[in-house]
């Protein structure tokens, strides 16, 4: 009896033991996980850095969207044909360090994107500004709406040869 109850003990003890064993075990598997996922992420990003090897890409999150047309579309700086209400363009701050004529930008709001390319500058807006186009605009959000406010934004920018 005496036989029994030592080993009942043993064997409780052992598998209050394996808890602590596989809780050690998990934290070093974790890590190993984390750095596996932390791989993939430079992986995709090299990737996506390899597929586009001509440009400098910029993301922020603090955007700001409004919408202009008709005549003020008339003669943009940047020079070109005159874009229209339909044209997937933008206007930026001038020398505001983030965006160039030529320039493409992605900007992102709930759920939605839409490229457009630089191609007139605006006087009023700010960093991080964008000045678009109506159907710009009206593929984030309705032109009633007016402005867009807490946009996502990357800028792709050609590198200088």
């Amino acid at each position: 009896m005496k036989f029994s109850l030592v080993a009942l003990l043993a064997l409780v003890s052992a598998v209050a033991a394996v808890p602590a064993v596989i809780d050690s075990h998990d934290s070093g598997l974790q890590t190993l996980g984390e750095r596996s996922h932390e791989r993939k992420a430079r992986h995709v990003e090299s990737a996506a850095r390899a597929d586009s090897l001509e440009s400098r890409d910029f993301v922020s999150k603090w955007g700001k969207v409004t919408w202009y047309a008709g005549n003020q579309l008339n003669n943009p700086a940047c020079g070109g044909p005159t874009p229209t209400d339909n044209s997937a363009i933008v206007a930026v701050k001038a020398n505001g360090g983030y965006g160039k004529c030529g320039d493409t930008v992605h900007l992102h709001y709930k759920g939605k994107m839409v490229s457009a390319k630089i191609v007139d500058y605006c006087a009023s807006c700010e960093w991080g500004h964008f000045d678009a186009s109506k159907s710009v605009f009206k593929a984030l959000a309705p032109l009633s709406q007016g402005v867009i406010e807490g946009i996502h934004f990357k800028l792709i920018t050609k590198k200088k040869k």
